[in-house]
């Protein structure tokens, strides 16, 4: 038996993740398990394909075993969001592998990653970020510096950051599975290009807006497909976050300079530009164009504004992922879980009341999936009632 793991939020499962799947077996693998984003994602988005459909899709199309990455790692930054995922696979205790997306070979990202873990480049990250510049930008800048402008281009790419970002995570926490990297295939990550039968994830959200579910049918395997309709006809797809619009504003009105500063990744006095800007916004669309800026990107200001509204803080996204939560299974995962019982160093269920109850932070963290699955609920065509997280089942396949 040979693990691999794979980090991934399949909003939707597509020709893609099935071709990153298959190449992970031709690398070796025998059994995978992937760390997956539940109902709020890294872009700072709620999910359009509710997660245990997304997983569902993911088991029936190659995966074996699907692990939660909890909400304050999933809504987040590069960073951290790679922490919680590779925390999660080194917890497990069975990993002989981790393959990712990449657009660039591992000889060239793994020279970037070392860069990045060591104090030298901190002060020219700061020099570049004192002049305005996203902190993307400064990072790129002071690569450049270290090493060529050619080198540091590839940590322009999207797929290359989570990239670099595994790898010191991995080697910050002396987690040493062999690593391997899989060629994007078709398109590159957030294209609004298709290549053959291959589209981005991003392409695809815009298709199903435009076109509803028949516009995903050629750029998804046939099982993810009948997954998806069957989930359609369920009224569990596809989520619309226009529908909390109203209630985010509302609470988001009600917070005050001191509740933003608490927020994670706040900096620099922008509690305060978000504290004005709520106070005139009639939309969330104004609000995230009234507080972005060169410094602010797009994507930061949307995780801001939904962590607020979810209630998560700086204080929760610093708690380690205190556990690893199941939510789907094949037999090929049954195999997993049957070794990770005897190896995983956290708390391993499927029951977030289980999990709950272990301790103070398993109970933090699991409260503030189920609230915010709660508010996510409000969004899907057949409204569902609040607790769902706790009489959901996982997903099983024989």
């Amino acid at each position: 038996m040979k693990i691999a793991g794979i980090v991934a939020e399949y909003n939707p499962f597509h020709n893609g993740h099935a071709f990153q799947i298959a190449k992970t077996r031709e690398a070796g693998a025998t059994h995978i398990v992937a760390v997956m984003g539940g109902n709020y994602l890294q872009r700072g988005s709620a999910a359009q394909f509710e997660k245990h459909i997304r997983a569902e899709a993911a088991l029936h199309c190659g995966a074996d075993l699907i692990i939660e990455l909890p909400l304050p790692y999933a809504l987040s930054t590069a960073e951290r969001f790679a922490v919680g995922a590779l925390t999660l696979l080194q917890a497990l205790g069975c990993i002989d592998m981790v393959c990712f997306g990449a657009e660039s070979a591992l000889e060239q990202l793994q020279p970037l990653a070392n860069a990045l873990l060591t104090d030298e480049l901190a002060p020219r990250i700061k020099y570049h970020l004192s002049l305005g510049l996203t902190f993307a930008k400064a990072r790129q800048l002071a690569l450049e510096e270290h090493f060529s402008k050619e080198q540091a281009a590839v940590i322009a790419s999207p797929n290359n950051i989570l990239g670099i970002e595994y790898l010191k995570a991995a080697k910050r926490f002396g987690f040493t599975p062999e690593f391997c990297t899989v060629q994007r295939k078709g398109t590159a990550h957030d294209s609004e290009k298709i290549n053959g039968a291959f589209a981005s994830a991003s392409m695809l959200r815009n298709l199903m807006d435009a076109q509803g579910l028949i516009g995903l049918r050629p750029y998804v395997p046939a099982q993810a497909y009948e997954i998806y309709r069957r989930a359609q006809t369920e009224g569990l797809v596809p989520a619309d976050f226009k529908k909390a619009e109203c209630s985010l504003l509302a609470v988001l009105r009600r917070m005050n300079p001191e509740e933003f500063a608490a927020l994670p990744d706040i900096s620099e006095g922008l509690e305060n530009r978000l504290y004005t800007a709520i106070r005139r916004a009639d939309t969330v669309e104004n609000l995230q164009m009234a507080v972005k800026s060169k410094r602010y990107p797009l994507a930061r200001i949307r995780r801001l504004i939904l962590s607020a509204y979810l209630g998560i803080t700086e204080a929760d996204a610093l708690i380690s992922p205190p556990y690893l939560r199941v939510l789907g299974f094949n037999k090929n995962g049954l195999d997993i879980l049957n070794r990770a019982k005897k190896s995983a160093v956290l708390p391993l269920s499927s029951s977030l009341a289980q999990l709950e109850r272990v301790n103070s932070d398993c109970k933090r963290i699991a409260k503030l999936e189920a609230s915010s699955t709660d508010l996510y609920a409000l969004t899907l065509p057949n409204i569902l009632a609040c607790g769902y997280e706790y009489t959901c089942k996982p997903v099983m396949l024989k």
